[in-house]
C-alpha cells in the first residue's frame, strides 16, 4: 500500500505543471487524455474520501501538501506514512456498511465466465469447491505482478493472475514490458518483500549517499532516472546498497510524517535519528496490464479492469509519485459510473442488437448508398490505397451528446474493422472544445462514413439538448414531457430516442401505438361522444382512450363519455384554467398546442400531467460537433 500520499491537483493554476510533471515523468508515452482526466477529477476524488472518512495531514483546517520525486511543486496529500492503509480501511468500513456488498474471503478467482464473447462472471475457489459466479459486469481488481520477482515492494501472491487468464481469452493487453523499479527499499540480505521507503522522505529533504557518504544523485529526479542511478552507483562502489539520510529532514518532522518508517527502520536495528539507512532499488509498479478505455472497460463485453491489473495510459513508462492511488480511484469510479448508468439504461434505450439489425442498420446503409450513390470522387482520389489513420470527434458547442452508438455503427457498417473510441456517453453535459471520441480505421472510410455520422449525431444531440433545456423549466413539477410524431421521415427512431436522453418522454411511436382521437377523427365520427364510443367498441378494453379537444364544449362532452385521457389542444391561459377546474381529476389532461421552450414555464402550476410539444423534433437545432485532425498513422 502506498505509503507516500495520494496526488491532487491543487488549484486551476495548478494544471499545467502537473500535466507536464506525469508526462515527463512517463517519457511522454503517456495517454493524453487519460492524463487528463485523472487530474480534472482529482478534486471530486479527495472529496469523496474525505466524505467517507479519510483522514489526510492538517494544519489550521487546511490541508498540508507534501512533494515527491519528479514533482515541481508540493501536490501531495498524506496520512502519516500509511496513506494506502488509511484510505483502504476505511473505504472497507464503508463496504461492510452496504447490505448489497458481499465480501467473501479467502475466495480465489481462477478464470472468468465467457459466453459468446462477453463476460458474465468468475470462476472462484472456496474451501475446497469451485464456485461460479455470475454478473452482468464483473471488475477485475486483482493488482499487480510484484510477486514474481525476488525482490519486490509487493505482496508475494501478487503475480499478475489477471493478467494469465486475459490472455487465455484473448483480451487485448498493453505495454506489458513497463516495469517500474522503485530506487528505495530498505536492504536486507534476506529474500523475500522489501519494506518500502516512501518517495515523500526524499521529497522531504532526505539526501542518497554512496559508501564514501558522498551524494551522487539529484534525489527528487523521477524514479527510473534514480534507480538507474544507484544501480550504477552500487556497481562502482562494488556494494549491495547505498545509503539513505533521513536526518536533512528534521527530528520532529521524521516523527510525525514517517513514525512507521522510524519504528520499522527500528526494528531492523537503525536508528534513523543518527545514521543513514541502507537502501537498494527494487521492483515496485507495473504500468502496463489489460489493456482498458476511459471508463475501465476491457476489450471483452461486461468486463472492466482497474488499478494496477489494468493500463489505461496515464502513467505512461514511469509513474510518477503519488500517482496510483488517485489513478485508480478515478478510474474505479468512471467504471462504476459507466456500470450504473448501463443498468440504468438497459430499459430506457432501444438500440440492442436486434433492434439495430432490424430496425436501424437499413436506415444508416439508406442514408450512406444517399450520400454514396456510385463513389466517394473526393476520397478515392487523394486515397487510392488502403491506409490506417485516426480522426478526432470534436464538440463544438455545449450541449448534450446523443446518438454515439449510431455515430459508430455508420462506421462499421462501413467495415468492421473501425475502431471507435469514445470519451463520452449519450446523456453527458459536453462542452465546446471537448474532446469527445477517436475513430480509427481505413482512411477511405473515415472520409466516406464522416458526414453520415456527423448528421446523426448533430441531429440526434441538438434533440437532446433542445429537450433537457424544456424539461429544466419542469424540473420542479411533476408534469411529463411528452413529445410528438412530428419526426422526420425515416427518422423518428433516431428523434424519439434523442427525446429520452434529454429527459423527456415519448406519446405514441406510431398509429398503432394507442387511440388518440384528433379533431378529424372526430369530424369523421359524428362528434367527440361519439368518437369516443366507437373507440371503446373497437379497440381492446386494455387500450387507453385520448381525445383532443379546443373549448369546454368539447371538454364536457370528453368527461360525460369517460376519456381516458383530454388533450387541451391550444387553449389560451383562462380556458385551460376552465377546463382544469371541470375535469377535475375525472380524466387525465395533457396539454399542447405550441408548447416551446420559451412559454412552458406558465403550465408548470395549473395541475396538469402531460405537457406534448412537437418543436422537441421539429424545432430542435443541431448540436455543433466536427471530426478533425485525420491523420495517417
Amino acid at each position: 500500500m502506498a505509503q507516500g500520499g495520494i496526488c491532487v491537483q491543487r488549484d486551476d493554476n495548478d494544471y499545467d505543471s502537473y500535466f507536464e510533471d506525469t508526462m515527463k515523468a512517463g517519457h511522454y508515452e503517456n495517454r493524453k487524455e487519460s492524463v487528463d482526466i485523472m487530474i480534472r477529477f482529482s478534486r471530486e476524488i479527495i472529496e469523496d474520501l474525505v466524505s467517507y472518512g479519510v483522514e489526510f495531514e492538517k494544519k489550521d483546517g487546511e490541508f498540508v501538501y507534501t512533494r515527491e520525486g519528479a514533482h515541481s511543486k508540493p501536490r501531495i496529500l498524506y496520512h502519516e506514512d500509511i496513506t494506502g492503509q488509511e484510505i483502504t480501511s476505511k473505504l472497507l468500513e464503508r463496504a461492510k456498511e452496504r447490505k448489497n456488498i458481499s465480501i467473501y474471503e479467502y475466495t480465489a478467482m481462477t478464470d472468468i465466465l465467457e459466453e459468446n464473447g462477453q463476460c458474465i462472471g468468475i470462476l472462484a475457489e472456496h474451501e475446497g469447491a469451485e464456485w461460479k459466479i455470475y454478473a452482468e459486469n464483473t471488475i477485475l481488481a486483482s493488482g499487480g505482478i510484484g510477486g514474481r520477482y525476488q525482490h519486490s515492494t509487493n505482496f508475494p501472491h501478487l503475480t499478475g493472475d489477471a493478467l494469465d487468464i486475459g490472455k487465455k481469452h484473448g483480451i487485448r493487453m498493453e505495454h506489458l514490458d513497463y516495469v517500474q523499479i522503485h530506487p528505495t527499499t530498505l536492504y536486507s540480505k534476506r529474500p523475500g518483500r522489501r519494506f518500502l521507503i516512501s518517495e515523500s522522505v526524499r521529497g522531504e529533504g532526505a539526501v542518497l549517499y554512496n559508501s564514501k557518504k558522498e551524494r551522487f544523485v539529484n534525489e527528487l529526479l523521477p524514479r527510473d532516472v534514480v534507480a538507474e542511478a544507484i544501480f550504477k552507483q552500487m556497481e562502482k562502489d562494488q556494494t549491495d546498497y547505498v545509503y539513505e539520510d533521513l536526518r536533512p529532514i528534521g527530528k520532529e518532522e521524521i516523527a510525525s510524517h514517517f513514525p512507521h518508517i522510524v519504528e520499522h527502520c527500528k526494528e531492523k536495528g537503525y536508528d534513523v535519528f543518527k545514521e543513514p539507512i541502507p537502501v537498494v532499488p527494487a521492483q515496485h509498479y507495473f504500468m502496463g496490464g489489460i489493456k482498458v478505455d476511459y471508463d475501465s472497460h476491457t476489450s471483452m463485453k461486461h468486463l472492466y479492469a482497474i488499478g494496477e491489473t489494468a493500463c489505461n495510459g496515464v502513467h505512461g513508462k514511469n509513474r510518477l509519485a503519488s500517482n496510483s492511488l488517485l489513478e485508480s480511484l478515478v478510474f474505479a469510479k468512471r467504471a462504476a459510473k459507466r456500470i450504473e448508468k448501463s443498468l440504468k439504461e438497459r430499459n430506457h434505450y432501444m438500440f440492442d442488437q436486434t433492434t439495430l439489425k432490424l430496425n436501424v442498420d437499413p436506415l444508416i446503409i439508406s442514408a450512406l448508398k444517399e450520400d454514396i450513390t456510385s463513389e466517394d470522387v473526393s476520397t478515392n482520389s487523394v486515397m487510392p490505397f488502403s491506409k490506417t489513420g485516426v480522426v478526432d470527434l470534436i464538440c463544438k458547442e455545449d450541449g448534450i451528446i446523443c446518438g454515439l452508438q449510431i455515430f459508430e455503427r455508420t462506421f462499421e457498417l462501413l467495415d468492421e474493422a473501425c475502431d471507435v473510441e469514445f470519451f463520452a456517453s449519450d446523456g453527458d453535459h459536453v462542452e465546446k472544445g471537448q474532446l469527445l471520441g477517436r475513430v480509427k480505421g481505413d482512411v477511405r472510410v473515415l472520409l466516406s462514413g464522416e458526414r453520415v455520422a456527423l448528421n446523426y449525431l448533430q441531429r440526434m444531440s441538438g434533440i437532446a439538448t433542445y429537450t433537457a433545456n424544456v424539461q429544466e423549466y419542469l424540473k420542479d413539477s411533476s408534469i411529463r414531457l411528452l413529445d410528438t410524431r412530428k419526426t422526420t421521415p425515416n427518422n423518428r427512431i433516431f428523434e424519439k430516442y434523442a427525446v429520452r436522453v434529454g429527459g423527456g418522454h415519448n406519446h405514441r411511436y406510431n398509429l398503432s401505438d394507442g387511440v388518440l382521437l384528433k379533431d378529424n377523427h372526430i369530424g369523421a365520427a359524428g362528434g367527440v361522444k361519439e368518437a369516443i364510443m366507437l373507440a371503446k367498441e373497437y379497440a381492446p378494453f386494455v387500450r387507453k382512450i385520448e381525445i383532443e379537444v379546443e373549448n369546454m364544449d368539447m371538454v364536457k362532452e370528453a368527461v360525460e363519455a369517460g376519456a381516458d385521457i383530454i388533450m387541451l389542444d391550444n387553449m389560451d391561459d383562462d380556458m385551460l384554467k376552465e377546463a382544469i377546474a371541470y375535469i377535475d381529476h375525472r380524466a387525465e389532461i395533457e396539454v399542447s398546442g405550441n408548447v416551446t421552450k420559451e412559454n412552458i414555464a406558465r403550465l408548470t402550476n395549473l395541475g396538469v400531467d402531460y405537457v406534448s410539444s412537437g418543436a422537441l423534433t421539429h424545432s430542435a437545432p443541431i448540436l455543433d460537433l466536427s471530426l478533425k485532425n485525420l491523420h495517417v498513422l
